[in-house]
């Protein structure tokens, strides 16, 4: 039977068993298949597709039936060749961006993969919109504002949920003694106006408190000091009125405070506040609103928490998390034993400066019976090792080049063994080195846990690797396994490799060199990285205060 005599009908069912390039090229064999290669159907199910292993716009999903067949087609092409040249070298240096104020550069975010933030230590923030660059000399919408000669001591950013505007936090060292933050919008309008930085609030903070997270739907700014963190609701009706809760862990001492910290942290919901610290997770059920009270007049909740985990291998020193995904499930009348309740899931990329970079997926269960035990489950996936001694699942491309233990033979050789046990247990450390010489300076996760970027330098060196991965869920689907080492390992239940623990190790973190630069200049280190995801955009800060941006191609 004639392809062009089936039903449409039929030919549609057939495109949802064909990849974007089997129908690319089959809309140039006739007018006809053509015509039915643009069905929005085809487009919104290869959206499905790739939303697991392709980072996509946030509201793509929410708003699916808004968008155009022409421009889900468009949105399928442009993702998936972006995650072709994720991995591959850039061809075009890094772009500087001009108009910048500032010079100590203190931290540098990208939002909605657009907007380029600067926050300096000398007083200034920067904005910059990356879709109206003009040119490499006139880079089009910027604006920055001026806090004052204060010293900056911490900042966090975020974009609304209608991604409308942005929201800027402060923390500044005002006197001796005498803390202040600072709450800025910007209005990210489209068509282009002009941006301006509106200050909404100022209030004073104790001292040492560090911002954490600005969640606007609550309007509140969580600040942490040590193993404590502060919840600031402002008020949208006056400047003054600010209301703050301080949480506390009554089971923590002064000893655990002096090794041990508040690295992240983030808001789930207006129920639960996830905390990250040095050597541990823990999870604190949000206390109920208070009332608004002037001149910062705290209201303390001391509490044990709810969940917690512990890293008694680890020191970590940085953390990223990526955006909070949420699921609500319930039973539905079914009898089946299914979770009913809210799971939080969460991606984190932790840096020990020691041992490398760690990535966990972290699976947080609160039933909605209660009485029921809610639960914490931390997976670490994958591990970039700087230290020989952390055991690894090698990637499947190294693991094709390790002796296989055959089955059928009931001696093996004792150098043969240790061979294999040393292939698969040691990190990128040579044998006589207890680690590597390289050191990671900087890195960004994205704010979907799907891609990461580091900047790795080498000891006695002054060469500069931008080092790329993915870390696709996908790939992970137990811990340290991946779907491309599952194939290898399906021989396992006959007895082959059926000893050697690989189902319980993290899988080690590939990454790729994309860009490489040499300078004997100190200024251009670089300190600073901000990822967007879908685009591939990586933004780079260095020594002296300059931001680049370094382009996929696409």
């Amino acid at each position: 039977m004639h392809l062009l005599s089936l039903p449409n009908e039929v030919i549609l069912e057939l495109f949802k068993y064909l990849n974007t390039s089997d129908i690319l090229s089959l809309r140039q064999t006739c007018t006809h298949v053509a015509g039915i290669s643009k069905d929005k159907l085809i487009w919104s199910n290869l959206i499905q597709q790739l939303r697991t292993r392709v980072p996509l716009p946030a509201n793509v999903l929410t708003t699916l039936e808004e968008w155009s067949s022409d421009a889900l087609e468009s949105l399928v092409i442009s993702a998936e060749l972006v995650d072709q040249l994720w991995l591959e070298p850039r061809d075009s240096p890094p772009v500087k961006l001009q108009n910048k104020r500032g010079e100590l550069l203190f931290g540098v975010e990208i939002f909605l993969d657009r907007w380029i933030l600067a926050v300096y230590l000398d007083g200034y923030i920067n904005l910059w919109d990356a879709e109206s660059f003009v040119d490499k000399e006139n880079h089009g919408r910027w604006s920055s504002v001026y806090t004052g000669n204060d010293k900056t001591t911490s900042y966090q950013a975020v974009v609304d949920d209608a991604g409308g505007r942005l929201l800027v936090v402060i923390t500044r060292a005002h006197l001796p003694g005498t803390w202040v933050a600072a709450l800025y919008e910007i209005q990210l309008s489209d068509p282009p106006l002009n941006l301006h930085f509106t200050l909404l609030c100022t209030f004073p903070i104790s001292s040492s408190r560090i911002a954490q997270q600005i969640h606007p739907r609550e309007r509140m700014i969580a600040l942490s000091q040590l193993s404590s963190v502060e919840l600031a609701r402002w008020s949208e009706e006056s400047e003054t009125d600010i209301t703050s809760v301080l949480i506390s862990n009554m089971e923590s001492d002064a000893l655990e405070e002096m090794f041990t910290t508040i690295l992240s942290l983030r808001i789930l919901s207006d129920k639960y506040v996830f905390v990250f610290k040095t050597r541990s997770i823990e999870l604190y059920p949000l206390p109920e609103a208070t009332t608004h009270r002037r001149h910062n007049i705290v209201n303390e909740h001391s509490s044990r928490p709810l969940l917690k985990h512990v890293f008694p291998s680890y020191n970590f020193r940085d953390v990223q998390i990526s955006d909070v995904e949420i699921e609500v499930s319930n039973k539905d009348g079914s009898s089946e034993p299914i979770f009913e309740g809210t799971r939080y899931k969460l991606k984190i990329l932790a840096s020990d400066i020691i041992q490398g970079l760690f990535f966990f997926i972290v699976t947080i269960s609160i039933p909605l019976t209660q009485g029921e035990i809610a639960t914490l489950d931390v997976n670490l996936a994958a591990v970039y090792a700087l230290a020989n001694h952390i055991p690894l699942r090698p990637s499947a491309r190294r693991r094709s080049q390790l002796p296989r233990k055959s089955s059928s033979s009931r001696t093996e050789s004792p150098m043969a063994n240790e061979s294999y046990r040393f292939q698969l247990f040691s990190g990128p450390a040579t044998p006589t080195s207890p680690r590597t010489s390289s050191f990671v300076s900087a890195y960004a996760l994205g704010t979907q846990g799907m891609r990461a970027v580091w900047i790795e330098r080498r000891r006695g060196t002054t060469e500069k690797e931008i080092i790329t991965c993915r870390l696709n869920a996908p790939r992970l689907t137990s811990p340290g396994l991946s779907i491309l080492d599952s194939d290898l390992d399906s021989s396992s239940s006959n007895g082959d490799h059926g000893d050697d623990g690989l189902g319980v190790l993290p899988q080690a973190l590939d990454g790729q060199v994309v860009y490489s630069s040499i300078s004997y200049d100190l200024r251009e280190d670089i300190t600073h990285c901000a990822l967007g995801e879908v685009s591939g955009k990586i933004i780079l800060g260095n020594r002296s205060g300059d931001i680049f941006v370094l382009e996929t191609g696409v």
